[in-house]
Parts: structure tokens; sequence; C-alpha cells
């Protein structure tokens, strides 16, 4: 990393995106104190996380990339690392609970799949239920119905329990579909970081939108006759919205001008290869 400088805020879905070699595992593991910067500082809950290791891990939640796990049953590994983190051994049903894999409890690790392997990673990373969860390439080498159940869990998790996630992945189209908030690293500079939302009208990327108002026929009468709008969709309670390029900005502005703030606009999904191929390119 070099001349690296980025802040995540508290309650977000990171994504920390960039090629291979650009430095995601290395910010995991300046995150937990693995590694000392060897210039400029880092901070985690306003702490230098070498210097307070412990007060800084006990907060943070850890999936590696390729976890290694001993061939024994599910609730003897999470009762021994429960002791580890201090963490009382009621909490051992909830987070199995929340994570799916109560009825796996009394299996041997080596019988699951992998799908079932990351919920392990995930209900170990949620002993002692830290307010940041690190994951490091959740979904990788998972079949297409185990990536979407993962990313679905992660988006429960995050709702029911608030906790801030960081994800490092290379795996783009589930990454959208959680992500708020972008951190961009290329051979070790952060290009680009902030509100996914900020960033996806800035750089132009296509985009879905969930505009909640009183009136959606209407709106979507008008909005469909907008040059860059590429599909207009009615819902319960107001309209779904794909825009390309300036229609973002197009949106925004009628919506400003027309509507004058009688209807709320809300990102709920980006083209997010369109975005990484544009940052990438940026020297």
């Amino acid at each position: 990393m070099k001349n690296a400088s980025f802040k995540i805020p508290d309650g977000v879905a990171a994504g920390l995106l960039g090629p291979n070699g650009s430095g995601k595992t290395t910010s995991f593991k300046l995150i937990l104190g693995f590694i000392k910067p060897t210039a400029g500082n880092i901070r985690v809950f306003g702490l230098d996380p070498v210097k307070h290791e412990n007060e800084v891990r006990s907060r943070i939640g850890y999936l590696p990339e390729k976890p290694v796990y001993p061939h024994v049953k599910l609730r003897v590994l999470i009762r021994h690392v429960a002791r580890l983190r201090n963490v009382p051994s009621r909490d051992i049903e909830r987070i199995a609970k929340l994570t799916g894999i109560t009825r796996y409890l009394d299996f041997n690790v080596k019988s699951l799949s992998r799908g079932y392997i990351q919920r392990l990673g995930l209900a170990l990373a949620l002993l002692g239920d830290p307010d940041i969860l690190l994951l490091d390439e959740p979904t990788a080498n998972l079949d297409p119905l185990s990536r979407k159940e993962i990313i679905e869990l992660i988006k429960d998790l995050m709702q029911d329990l608030g906790v801030t996630v960081i994800i490092a992945t290379h795996i783009l189209p589930e990454l959208q579909q959680v992500a708020n908030y972008i951190v961009f690293i290329n051979k070790g500079q952060v290009i680009e970081y902030g509100d996914l939302g900020s960033i996806v009208t800035r750089y132009r990327v296509t985009a879905t939108f969930k505009i909640r108002t009183s009136e959606p026929r209407k709106l979507a009468s008008k909005l469909i006759m907008l040059e860059n709008i590429r599909a207009v969709e009615i819902t319960g309670d107001g309209l779904l919205v794909k825009a390309t390029g300036e229609g973002v900005e197009e949106i925004k502005l009628y919506l400003e001008e027309a509507i004058g703030g009688a209807a709320s606009l809300e990102l709920i999904s980006s083209e997010l290869g369109e975005l990484y191929e544009k940052l990438a390119g940026i020297n």
C-alpha cells in the first residue's frame, strides 16, 4: 500500500475492490493489526490496531478467504473459539440459528459443503457480536445457489445485527446486491472511495433506483420518455427505474424540478462491472 487514504463509516456494506495483488488482503491485515504500516497511520474505532490489538480485534469478526478447520464437530469448534473470545456458551445456539447451521452442530466439519463451511466461518466471525465483519472473498468457489444464499445471509445479518460489513471480492454481480459503499484499490493506491450512489452518479454508471411516490403511474409515464432511461417498473409503493449514464442525473433533475421533493430516490443496485472498468483505467 502507498499513499492510501480512505474512511469507512459505521453501518455500511463496503465493497473493497481491485485487481489481484492490489492490496485488499493487506488492508484487512492492517485493520486487524497483523502488520504495521511503515509510514502513516491507521485507526480502527479511533485506536491504533497494533498498540491496542486486543481491544480492536475483540470488536471485529473475520472470515478469511481460505479458512482451515480441524476435523472436529461444529459444536466443539465453535465452543473452542467462543472460549478464546470470552463469549458465553449460550451464544452458540443463537449464532448457529442466525447462520442456519443449527442442524449441523453435531456433524464433522469435513462433512459440510463449501457453502456451509462459509456459514460456519460466518458463525465463528459473529461470536462476540462484533461491530465490524471483514469478509475476504465470502462467495469464492461456491456454486451459484450457494453464492446467492451467502449474499442473502449477509444482507440479513446487516439488517438484524446492524453490523458494518467490509467485503473484499472480485465477484461483482453478488457484491452489487449488497454494497452501498465502495473502496477501489489498484497497485496499492486508493483510486476512489465513498457512498456508492454518489460514485455511480459521478462516473455515470448504469444503475437501478427505487422511487417512492404517491402517483407511480403518472411519474412512470414521464420518466419513460427521458432519453437515458432503460426501463421503468411500477411496484407496490413506487417505481423501479433503470438508468444508464446521464439518465441518473436526468432522474434527479426531473424529481427536483417537476415534483419538488415529493418523491424519494434510493439506489438499489449498480453495474459494478462498468464502474470497475472505469476505475481500473485511472492511473
